[in-house]
């Protein structure tokens, strides 16, 4: 029998709804693949301000913007990241080579510069200070991220320079980055980290959770978190009705723990705890948050697999396309049901029996059709040979004659 490598790719099989917007996907391979061959990177747009560490200079935040050449459409997602560098360096620029990945898909994909903790040589006499600065750093960092999302949308209220659609923004980041963006997302209101009460204090003193850093009266609210070796202060911040996750991480991994543990960056041990998105997978799951996790057994710290961007540009196109196809192709959709689920061998599909004349299509997670069916007239249960399907999670999607669509998620193992 063919079984799902869970040390290899582990996939949710909670069958909820996303919290990703409707987007035009009509036009094929688009966002699934690149399509676009060259990238224009708008560089240093000025997105916000703020006060630095020592709250003594106001210093200009900048991200840059990275689109299609020659592309017309002005209603694209948003992917936007936040680079590396333990939260004490790392530069907007670490993240180009993605970003240009993404934007040759169709994406509109930026990276931010937020603001770096510089510190002091004394505190790492003090484990409880170097920690507490830390949480004060992510708290910051998040101010910015929040102040680019709000930035975007800002831009598409008032002539959409850079063609977005700003219903659909994915936060996402690489290990400072992916931190930053996990608490962005989940992290929406301050009761949930109540034993933080001395960062919970600070947080109050610059803003909130908002912020001081721009743009305000726009939402922050991402749509989806993209965590490459990533963690959260706790994962019961993690809660149901929230936003899609991808997480993927590397087993052996010193710097960010995969499971729980504290960070080691540069070298230092940092008293707080965090679990990685291994764990955040599992409480996403727990939740009914719609999540997937990809894990290596090898490799150190942010280093994943050739495959890794195939599969998580997988999971944004499901989300971002395929979640959604029953809400975008007419709103008096049919409904059918699937089973068993997990399938192995054969599942069956009962739809109404006053639907007649329609066809099911098996999709798989990079989008391609594996399958394709008529369901004849005058018939209301079906069954399909599973047998020479990969194993994997798969969107079954059935469309009537008069248009009428509806797709439901089959796991087969």
């Amino acid at each position: 029998m063919r079984k799902i490598l869970y040390s290899t790719l582990i996939i949710a099989t909670t069958l909820v709804n996303s919290n990703v917007n409707a987007q035009d996907c009509s036009s094929g391979t688009r966002y699934k693949q690149a399509v676009f061959t060259n990238v224009t990177k708008t560089a240093d747009v000025k997105y916000g301000s703020n006060y630095n560490q020592a709250g003594d200079q106001l210093v200009d935040l900048s991200l840059d913007i990275y689109t299609p050449d020659g592309d017309t459409d002005d209603d694209r997602p948003v992917i936007l990241l936040a680079h590396g560098g333990s939260f004490i360096g790392g530069n907007k620029s670490d993240m180009q080579t993605i970003c240009e990945q993404m934007a040759k898909m169709g994406y509109v994909a930026v990276s931010i510069q937020y603001r770096l903790l510089n510190i002091n040589p004394l505190w790492l006499t003090q484990p409880a200070t170097l920690a507490l600065e830390f949480k004060k750093e992510v708290a910051r960092s998040m101010h910015d991220m929040k102040a680019a999302i709000r930035f975007l949308r800002k831009s598409a209220a008032n002539g959409n320079p850079y063609g977005i659609n700003s219903n659909i923004i994915i936060a996402g980041g690489s290990s400072a980055g992916a931190i930053l963006a996990d608490h962005v997302t989940y992290l929406n209101d301050l009761s949930k980290i109540p034993n933080e009460t001395d960062l919970i204090a600070y947080i109050n003193t610059q803003g909130g959770l908002e912020g001081n850093s721009g743009n305000p009266g726009y939402s922050s609210e991402p749509q989806m978190a993209l965590s490459m070796c990533g963690a959260l202060m706790d994962t019961t911040i993690v809660v149901a009705g929230q936003q899609p996750f991808f997480g993927v991480h590397t087993a052996p991994d010193q710097t960010v723990p995969y499971l729980f543990g504290q960070p080691k960056p540069a070298g230092m041990t940092v008293q707080v705890d965090l679990y990685g998105d291994s764990l955040i997978y599992k409480r996403a799951l727990n939740q009914g948050v719609y999540a997937a996790y990809k894990n290596y057994e090898t490799g150190g710290h942010c280093d994943f697999g050739p495959d890794f961007f195939d599969i998580m540009m997988a999971f944004v196109y499901d989300n971002v396309c395929v979640q959604n196809l029953s809400l975008m192709s007419n709103p008096n959709k049919i409904t059918f049901s699937v089973y068993p689920n997990p399938a192995t061998s054969n599942v069956t599909i009962d739809i109404p029996g006053n639907i007649w004349n329609s066809t099911v299509q098996f999709i798989d997670m990079t989008g391609r059709v594996v399958h394709t069916q008529t369901l004849n007239a005058y018939e209301s249960t079906y069954t399909i040979d599973v047998n020479d399907f990969k194993s994997g999670i798969y969107t079954v999607r059935i469309q009537t004659e008069d248009g009428r669509t509806d797709v439901k998620k089959l796991v087969i193992e």
